[in-house]
């Protein structure tokens, strides 16, 4: 019996500083491209597709889960695919056709599977479930398991776990203060050690509180305040390279999670996320669909995420581009004003055909020319 997400290591060793999603997490590069996967997927509707003709949206895929609301069951289970890298839910209860009328989604960590006789045997927290009833998208393939999927802790685990070493670090040097908050230059050429300490006790007993309480110095001291270092300036460096290290894990532009990237600024947002899904989301919800197809609904349908729910572009661009549709033979102007998540108007289910362009008036004659015999011969 194989852990869908077996443990990397026990934590109570403390040789690593990433071993589960929780550790994972703690990096910020890492929490912020699994909430921006996750609230992209959560952010598109289920819908039920035959051929490429919508049907009517069944209950199922309105709210799956009858413990978690759909966005939220949506977004656990992109995370365990990527993080994990296996996603599972087991179905709950059945309509009377046999297909699936409600699941519940259960953490990575809690699955078990076996092979035996080339039939998979699943366990879920130590008790035996029927196989009909699991629902299970890997995330790829464990060459050694080829059951189960790998996830990116698995995968990146080396690097993860570098980027942690090096937060780590540097909240070790922010709390221990290796550089000091002033630099004071006294005017003396060959001031006495034993003086500069006791000014340097002074200096912390009077200045160690919150208060801001006024200093008189000698003449000619020099007073330079402190607030950077050589080390904290590799750490900054060191954290952007850390920024890229995470996109690249996640197959995302640096952009999205402030590393440095090329230029956006005049891009629209539906262009930006268009990119976004077609090379990163693409990539994750696939495998959902198909599987959850297979699983969910009878042979001939299929789920499909609704893309448009975020691909959308800014309001003056999508009513600029319902404008010249509608005027056309492309989509009715009831069809447009969905779009929009306007209510139908009469007439407004007649696909309109492109008008005909009027032929050009005839030259005028003139009455003289008319009358020329010259002209008439």
């Amino acid at each position: 019996m194989t852990a869908l997400y077996p443990s990397l290591l026990d934590p109570k060793t403390l040789t690593r500083q990433v071993w589960d999603v929780n550790t994972a997490r703690q990096i910020p590069g890492v929490g912020r491209a699994l909430d921006l996967i996750g609230g992209l997927g959560s952010q598109m509707p289920l819908d039920m597709f035959a051929g490429i003709m919508p049907l009517e949206r069944p209950r199922l895929l309105e709210d799956p889960d009858l413990e978690y609301v759909r966005p939220l069951f949506v977004s656990l289970q992109l995370e365990d695919y990527l993080v994990h890298g296996n996603a599972a839910h087991l179905v709950t209860a059945r309509g009377r056709d046999g297909w699936p009328a409600a699941c519940r989604w259960y953490p990575a960590s809690s699955w078990h599977v076996a092979v035996e006789s080339g039939r998979r045997r699943w366990w879920l927290n130590g008790r035996e479930v029927d196989t009909d009833d699991v629902v299970h998208v890997p995330n790829g393939a464990d060459p050694l398991a080829p059951y189960r999927g790998v996830g990116l802790i698995e995968r990146f685990a080396r690097s993860l776990d570098r980027v942690a070493l090096q937060e780590a670090r540097e909240r070790s040097d922010t709390m221990g203060g290796n550089v000091p908050s002033v630099a004071v230059t006294v005017p003396q050429t060959d001031p006495d050690e034993d003086e500069l300490d006791a000014a340097a006790k002074k200096w912390e007993e009077k200045f160690q509180g919150p208060g801001r309480r006024p200093v008189i110095l000698p003449n000619g001291t020099v007073v330079t305040p402190l607030g950077w270092s050589p080390n904290d300036a590799e750490a900054t460096k060191a954290r952007q390279a850390s920024l890229t290290d995470v996109a690249n894990m996640f197959n995302l532009d640096g952009y999205w999670l402030g590393a440095p990237a090329s230029s956006h600024t005049y891009r629209t947002p539906g262009v930006l996320f268009l990119v976004m899904v077609r090379t990163t989301l693409n990539r994750i919800v696939v495998p959902f669909e198909e599987t959850w197809s297979k699983y969910w609904l009878p042979r001939g349908r299929k789920v499909r995420f609704d893309r448009s729910a975020i691909e959308s572009d800014d309001l003056k661009t999508i009513v600029d581009m319902l404008v010249k549709a509608t005027g056309g033979p492309v989509m009715t102007v009831n069809e447009g004003r969905t779009v929009l998540k306007l209510a139908p108007v009469e007439g407004g289910n007649e696909l309109r055909t492109a008008a005909a362009e009027p032929e050009p008036d005839p030259p005028e004659q003139d009455p003289e020319d008319e009358n020329d015999p010259e002209e008439t011969r």
